[in-house]
């Protein structure tokens, strides 16, 4: 159970439980990712895994704030529009992806739950845009208290600029993007590999890590990767984009604390706005810098 993406979530408790956080007004957190390859080293369950803890770190540094929250079981049946020419890299359409979250978010909403805040650290374009297409329909057209909490820059680089109710837009500080590396990193390199060691060391094929040479890949391949099928799978032919070998368990130390601590910050403060509201749009942003998404 060391590695469950169950462990501390709505799966392990039973239904009173749920209900007495329910009672408190609590909030949920809910992981939204994919299962993917990340190279030779690291397991398909890497992105998914990532974002479970980060949810759970959060929620413990909620608790702590006073902040009543609940961890909804992982969606992992997301979008690989890059990865999905190599074996355990599951394809799933948008549109199935969207049906399934609406209807996962309304059960939520059927039961009690009035703020859910989803969380991705899976960087595929489509897929976010499909998160964010399917947290637009739940809050505009379900009524859902549905609420996407991510990196300010990306929304920008997605087209996202204007406030819109359901997307909270993090500014993260100046000091979170520390795994810079002369190579771009961007998939399976040496931000996920160093971050899965530091959290589930035994999913990680550490001797295998060491030895994989950096993938060298280039800002003008990146244009040819993202199309994805074969077309990534030539610029990266062993599933990795970055250097694996670069691990700093040190610097991942301090990119997972800034980040966990500026998403509940900016959590808290959006709920503190909504006491005062009277229900104008809102959108807060926290910190003052970006970080690549992984």
């Amino acid at each position: 159970m060391s590695y469950s993406i169950f462990k501390h979530t709505m799966v392990d408790m039973t239904y009173p439980e749920i209900e007495k956080v329910i009672a408190k007004d609590g909030s949920v957190l809910f992981p939204v990712s994919v299962v993917e390859e990340h190279g030779p080293h690291l397991c398909t369950g890497t992105d998914i895994y990532l974002t479970q803890t980060i949810c759970e770190k959060i929620s413990l540094q909620l608790r702590e704030l006073g902040v009543e929250t609940v961890i909804a079981p992982p969606f992992y049946w997301g979008v690989n529009s890059i990865t999905n020419g190599f074996t355990g890299s599951f394809e799933i359409k948008p549109e199935t992806m969207i049906t399934l979250l609406l209807e996962i978010l309304g059960n939520l909403k059927k039961w009690g739950f009035n703020k859910i805040f989803l969380f991705n650290f899976h960087g595929d374009f489509i897929h976010i845009r499909t998160i964010i297409e399917a947290v637009g329909k739940a809050y505009t057209e379900q009524n859902i208290g549905v609420y996407f909490v991510n990196d300010t820059n990306l929304f920008t680089q997605l087209g996202f600029m204007e406030k819109q109710p359901y997307l909270i837009k993090v500014m993260m500080k100046a000091d979170t993007n520390v795994m810079e590396s002369k190579y771009v990193d961007v998939h399976a390199g040496a931000l996920e590999t160093s971050w899965m060691i530091h959290n589930f060391e035994e999913l990680v094929n550490i001797p295998l890590a060491h030895t994989l040479e950096p993938s060298y890949t280039t800002p003008r391949d990146i244009g040819q990767w993202i199309q994805g099928g074969e077309y990534a799978k030539k610029i990266t032919p062993l599933g990795y984009c970055g250097n694996p070998a670069d691990i700093d368990l040190g610097k991942i130390d301090i990119f997972e604390k800034n980040t966990t601590e500026v998403f509940s910050q900016s959590i808290l403060d959006f709920l503190e706005q909504m006491k005062w509201s009277d229900g104008s749009e809102i959108v807060k942003e926290v910190g003052s810098n970006s970080i690549d998404k992984v």
